[in-house]
């Protein structure tokens, strides 16, 4: 009997601990950013449904998604969200006006950004956003432009899980924006 209260006390301390960084999170992140960097057609729905719960959280979200296995055909779209593939580009590597324009219009408070294989064009992109903390999952690739990365060696991305851990990680170390 005794266990059994003392493992429903336990599990209502993590609840109130996770509602705790929830709240934290959700003061000092006004102003997110989701980037993606897709490799194949088929995590279109896994990337998908994870914009949707950010979006539930943050309305005013603003999400890129680069696809990088060629061209992305038809383009998703939406009014928070832009999709660049390799027709955004001109035969030099730089971002037409269009792309360039949204990328420098955009300042994020965190921008969370997911390139599992290291993808060049797409760091450029990242590099050229204005962002106060950047996130994301770290691929060992070339210099790092996250500040934060929960990523662990062999581990396969998992949207929400880092993003639930990151929640956990602002609370403990008590990160100001």
């Amino acid at each position: 009997m005794k266990e059994r209260e003392a493992g429903s006390a336990r599990v209502s301390a993590q609840t109130a601990e996770k509602d705790t960084a929830e709240v934290y999170f959700k003061k000092q992140v006004r102003h997110p950013g989701l980037f993606f960097c897709l490799y194949e057609t088929d995590e279109w729905p896994e990337t998908e449904a994870f914009m949707r719960m950010v979006m539930q959280e943050y309305p005013n979200l603003k999400v890129l998604i680069y696809f990088a296995g060629g061209k992305m055909e038809p383009k998703p779209a939406a009014m928070h969200m832009l999709v660049a593939d390799k027709t955004d580009f001109n035969l030099f590597g730089k971002a037409k006006p269009v792309l360039r324009q949204w990328l420098q219009g955009q300042k994020f408070d965190l921008l969370l950004v997911f390139d599992p294989k290291g993808n060049e064009r797409f760091r450029k992109m990242v590099a050229s956003v204005e962002s106060q903390l950047k996130a994301g999952w770290r691929t060992g690739t070339g210099m790092p432009l996250i500040d934060i990365s929960l990523s662990k060696p062999g581990e396969r991305l998992r949207y929400d899980a880092f993003y639930n851990a990151l929640k956990q990680y602002f609370k403990q170390l008590n990160i100001k924006l």
